[in-house]
């Protein structure tokens, strides 16, 4: 590349899209290597990674998918979709045709599994992913057994050639409506059949409150899908390294002082830290990214990120609420209620510390806030801070 070229925007600030360079999740590719290791000894420890929105959940899987491809091992990789009906039927056909389809092996070897499901009248979509269960055929038995039944039948045609299959599952919280599905695939990993003659890995991912939600409701699934692997913020002082790796070969730069405030807004967010520095890639001028492109690609950066997740938590505030969250976004800080109390009660002199906790309490429950430690509350995050503020 000459000086003069400057390659494609290197920055993915889409949910799902693999980033360029993937740096900063050590601890969480150790813990997958060890459950990798110990299939070799027939030892298969299904788990789960948990985190908000944005947090990289996806990208996770499907660097735990590179890992088991260089090693030989094939794997499949099921997203979740959003089911409009509450019965178990539908989640178990989407996964038993979703498994095998997936898998990076010609369908002629899996001849006696898509057998199977057609036999039970479910068409296997090889091309396209619709699903087609004619009515007359439609299947009436028990999802359990359905799919107990479909992935020993799936495995007996991979076992000559494969000792583990690793199954990613990928947004399980859109079960919320069929919750009793995860308790049903909880049961079938759990029979002898599977357990004792199969190998099967199943690594699941799901935003934090999904699986919280799960938790209440079926809390026998919190021993069985473990460890939770819980995502937060990459660390701050990984993000120049990140932000620098990205851009090698691109024939841009940024300015350190604009690395400085993409790490001082972002706080480490992954998906924030990519939109913020998608806009100000598309600000270089001559190759040169500098601290006069910084508030316009912020704005836009902004703006983004308000139409995506920022104005729908913001709109879940009553006007009291909003209140509340304009005096602490002029300070992004831990602030306690006595704090709070005593800047709001110029405005709403009626304001006791009583009332103010129970608000609070619920702005935390929107996910507007967190509670730091006793009585001390924050904002999310110093985008949301500053997205209030501009309001």
């Amino acid at each position: 590349m000459t000086k003069t070229e400057i390659a494609p925007n290197p920055f993915t600030p889409k949910s799902g899209i693999e980033p360029r360079i993937f740096l900063g999740r050590e601890k969480e590719i150790e813990i997958f290597k060890k459950h990798l290791n110990r299939t070799k000894v027939s030892y298969f420890n299904h788990f789960i990674v948990v985190g908000d929105w944005g947090i990289g959940k996806t990208t996770l899987l499907k660097e735990y998918r590179k890992i088991s491809h260089s090693q030989g091992i094939l794997t499949s990789f099921v997203t979740v979709p959003k089911f409009t009906d509450e019965t178990l039927l539908s989640p178990t056909v989407q996964l038993m045709t979703q498994i095998p389809r997936s898998l990076p092996i010609k369908f002629e070897k899996i001849k006696r599994a898509i057998n199977h499901l057609r036999g039970l009248g479910i068409n296997f979509p090889i091309i396209g992913g619709g699903l087609n269960i004619p009515a007359k055929q439609r299947y009436k038995g028990d999802p359990q057994v359905l799919l107990l039944d479909s992935l020993v039948t799936l495995w007996k045609d991979l076992e000559k050639e494969m000792n583990v299959v690793i199954v990613f599952i990928d947004d399980v919280q859109n079960y919320e409506k069929i919750s009793e599905f995860l308790t049903l695939l909880k049961n079938v990993l759990s029979d002898d059949e599977i357990a004792k003659h199969t190998g099967y890995l199943f690594v699941l991912s799901s935003t934090s409150s999904g699986w919280e939600d799960f938790l209440v409701k079926h809390h026998p699934l919190g021993r069985y899908f473990i460890p939770i692997v819980k995502l937060s913020n990459l660390e701050k002082e990984r993000i120049p390294e990140i932000i620098t790796g990205i851009l090698r070969d691109t024939g841009v730069s940024f300015e350190k002082e604009v690395i400085r405030e993409v790490v001082e807004y972002s706080e480490g967010h992954p998906f924030q830290m990519q939109i913020l520095c998608d806009y100000l890639y598309e600000s270089q001028v001559h190759g040169k990214v500098t601290m006069d492109c910084f508030e316009s690609a912020f704005n836009n950066a902004l703006d983004e990120l308000g139409d995506i997740i920022l104005e729908p938590l913001y709109t879940l505030a009553s006007e009291q609420e909003k209140g509340t969250l304009h005096l602490m976004a002029e300070n992004y800080t831990v602030t306690s209620v006595s704090e709070i109390l005593s800047l709001l009660q110029g405005m709403q002199p009626q304001t006791d510390k009583k009332s103010l906790s129970v608000h609070l309490n619920r702005l935390k429950d929107k996910g507007l806030i967190q509670k730091e430690n006793r009585g001390h509350y924050k904002i999310i995050s110093r985008i949301m801070s500053e997205y209030i503020r501009r309001k």
